[in-house]
């Protein structure tokens, strides 16, 4: 289907075969036979849609909420690109200053989580949002970073993960709930920068990470150590 970023630089081939990844970007992307719906901006990998975004502009009355609205009025769950594993890994809502994202349509039942950098910039205290861009749209770094081909690859190899978790109702009676995991904008950059740092100074220095509660810290924990885990000196 693809192939990944080898951790170190000792394989040719590997790194061969990753550079031969085709990453395609398809504006309006018509994807069902039963109407001529379709969707603002689709990136594909060797052929599969993987990534969805539709894309709203204040200039012309419209917002995020209304591209989250799209997503969960508009598009019907059952298609089959639709589906979990199947086709898209992520879906995301984007005006000229805010991010929202989901891994999962479910009709009014489907869930966005912001996929902000904060008012004050990434790493820095500051609020909801993201800040000025004085070179472009505040939601720049999301295609000029996050889904450029080295970032998003990276993302799905080390960062996406389908979760199980098991949880019983008052009867004692076991459930099982399954999702889709793609890391929020804090989460990537923060575990980023650690395993850059660590890579550039090595081991045995101190990181404090600020999070507020609900924001994925055993993520971001988990995801730091398997990153320190796969760290080599020749890349």
């Amino acid at each position: 289907v693809c192939a990944f970023k080898p951790n170190n630089g000792l394989s040719d081939k590997v790194m061969s075969d990753y550079d031969a990844n085709i990453l395609e970007v398809t504006r309006q992307f018509n994807y069902s036979t039963e109407n001529e719906n379709s969707i603002d901006i689709v990136l594909l990998l060797n052929g599969i849609p993987i990534v969805a975004l539709e894309l709203k502009d204040q200039l012309t009355g419209q917002s995020v909420a209304n591209a989250m609205r799209q997503w969960k009025e508009d598009r019907n769950p059952r298609e089959l690109c639709f589906h979990r594993d199947s086709r898209f890994l992520v879906y995301f809502a984007v005006d000229l200053y805010e991010v929202e994202m989901t891994t999962e349509l479910k009709g009014d039942a489907t869930y966005f989580l912001p996929f902000n950098q904060g008012s004050n910039g990434a790493g820095n205290v500051g609020g909801a949002g993201n800040p000025e861009n004085p070179n472009g749209y505040a939601t720049a770094y999301l295609w000029e970073h996050v889904l450029q081909k080295d970032t998003l690859m990276t993302i799905i190899q080390k960062f996406m993960l389908h979760e199980f978790k098991e949880t019983l109702d008052k009867n004692g009676n076991k459930h099982t709930r399954e999702r889709m995991i793609f890391p929020r904008y804090h989460q990537l950059d923060s575990v980023t920068k650690m395993l850059d740092d660590a890579k550039k100074n090595g081991a045995g220095k101190n990181y404090l990470i600020q999070h507020s509660a609900g924001s994925g810290k055993s993520n971001s924990i988990a995801w730091l150590a398997y990153g320190l885990s796969n760290l080599f000196d020749r890349y």
